[in-house]
C-alpha cells in the first residue's frame, strides 16, 4: 500500500478520536503483512493515565483481530512538525509490532519517516508471540466463530442522495457513481465486460435492528429480518444489483443503485447468468 493511502486512513481514523480534554484528535493505521489496514484513535480520560493513545488503538484492536505481523503504522494530527508515538506507544508497538516502519504526517502533508528501532534504539522486551499460550489448536477449539470480523472497505458510491431517506422511489432509473480507491484499480480489469454487477456495501446510516417486525414493504405484516431487505439489521450489509454503465479508470458509473452518498463499498461481484 502506498504511503499516502496509509496516511489518508490514519486521517479518516481522526474523526473517531474522543479527546475533550487535548482537543487534539490523532489517527493511526496500521498496515499487515495480509495487506489489512486496522485504524485507531486517541480515547481520552478525566483520569490522564487511563488515557489510550491511536497508535496503542490500532495495534491492540490488530492483535485482537487476529494479525500479528505487521509492515508500517501512520499517524496523523493537526500539529507542526507531524506527531511522534509517544514512549509507552513506542514500546507496545516494539513487542506486538516489531520493526516496522513509523510514518508521522499531518494535515498540511508534512511527513517523517522511520523505522522504530531509530525511536526506539534500545527496546525492552523481545517478541513474545512464541510464548503466547493460546494456540491456533486451542483458538480452533473454542468458539472462535463469535468474534467480530473486520471489513475494509474498497470505495464508496457518489451521488446526490446524502440521506438514506432521500433516496427516490425511481431510483432503478437514476445514476451513482462508485469510486474504487486507486490502489484497488487492478482488480477492475475487464468489469467494463459485464452489463450487470452486485455491489456488497455497509449502510453506515443503519440505525438499530428488531429480530422480527412490521415491514414496511410487505405490507406492514409481520417477517423476521432475516427475511426482508430491511436496511437495519444485525450486520448492516447490502447486497444492491446494478446495471453498469460506464467505466473510467477508477470510477464506475451504474443505474439502480439504492445507496446514500459516501455508502463503504465493501466488494463488488460479477451476476451470474441464469443457467
Amino acid at each position: 500500500m502506498l504511503t499516502e493511502n496509509l496516511l489518508a486512513a490514519a486521517r479518516a481514523a481522526r474523526i473517531r478520536a474522543y479527546a475533550p480534554y487535548s482537543r487534539f484528535p490523532v489517527g493511526a493505521a496500521l498496515l499487515t503483512d495480509e495487506g489489512a489496514v486496522v485504524t485507531g484513535a486517541n480515547i481520552e480520560n478525566a483520569s490522564p493515565g487511563m488515557t489510550v493513545c491511536a497508535e496503542r488503538a490500532a495495534v491492540m484492536s490488530a492483535v485482537h483481530a487476529g494479525y500479528r505481523r505487521f509492515k508500517k503504522i501512520a499517524i496523523v494530527a493537526d500539529c507542526s512538525p507531524p506527531p511522534a508515538p509517544c514512549g509507552a506507544c513506542r514500546q507496545v508497538l516494539w513487542e506486538l509490532a516489531g520493526h516496522i516502519e513509523i510514518i508521522m504526517g499531518n494535515l498540511e502533508d508534512e511527513r517523517i519517516i522511520k523505522s522504530l528501532p531509530e525511536l526506539l534504539p534500545q527496546p525492552f522486551g523481545a517478541d513474545r508471540w512464541s510464548d503466547n499460550p493460546v494456540s491456533d489448536a486451542l483458538f480452533e477449539a473454542e468458539e472462535g466463530w463469535r468474534l467480530p470480523v473486520s471489513f475494509h472497505p474498497v470505495g464508496y458510491v457518489a451521488n446526490d442522495f446524502n440521506d438514506p431517506d432521500q433516496i427516490p422511489k425511481n431510483y432503478k432509473d437514476l445514476l451513482s457513481r462508485i469510486v474504487i480507491a486507486p490502489e484497488f484499480e487492478e482488480g477492475l480489469y475487464r468489469i467494463e465486460e459485464e452489463e450487470r454487477i452486485n455491489i456488497i456495501s455497509y449502510l453506515h446510516r443503519a440505525g438499530s435492528y428488531t429480530l422480527k417486525g412490521k415491514r414496511p414493504g410487505r405490507g406492514n405484516q409481520v417477517y423476521g429480518v432475516f427475511v426482508c431487505r430491511a436496511p437495519s439489521r444485525p450486520n448492516a450489509i447490502a447486497q444492491t444489483t446494478v446495471d453498469l454503465v460506464e467505466r473510467k479508470k477508477n470510477i464506475l458509473t451504474v443505474r439502480g443503485a439504492d445507496l446514500a452518498h459516501g455508502t463503504p463499498v465493501l466488494d463488488l461481484k460479477t451476476v451470474m447468468p441464469d443457467r
